[in-house]
């Protein structure tokens, strides 16, 4: 671990979404159920193999928020962690 990071809370690639704008979020799953989770947002929303789910998020506030998959899927279950980071809209622009 690097200064500042947070164990088994790190990802390679966070996924950037803009705030006060409705982003739509469609989650499935390839072998086995999960439930993807970031509580200091509201959301959690299940991935099941073979089905679409969707959730919609409006985030208001700039910043990192980190969930992870709250349903127990296997052996790797606490290797599956989820960072969003909001930023405003102007970030796309560039």
């Amino acid at each position: 671990l690097k200064a500042r990071e947070l164990r088994l809370l790190e990802v390679d690639n966070q996924v950037v979404l803009p705030i006060e704008m409705t982003v739509r979020i469609q989650i499935s799953s390839k072998h086995v159920l999960h439930s993807w989770a970031v509580p200091s947002l509201g959301l959690k929303t299940d991935a099941i193999p073979g089905q679409l789910n969707q959730t919609t998020l409006m985030g208001t506030r700039p910043g990192l928020y980190y969930g992870q998959c709250s349903e127990i899927c296997g052996s790797n279950h606490n290797f599956i962690p989820i960072v969003l980071e909001l930023v405003p809209l102007t970030y796309f622009e560039k």
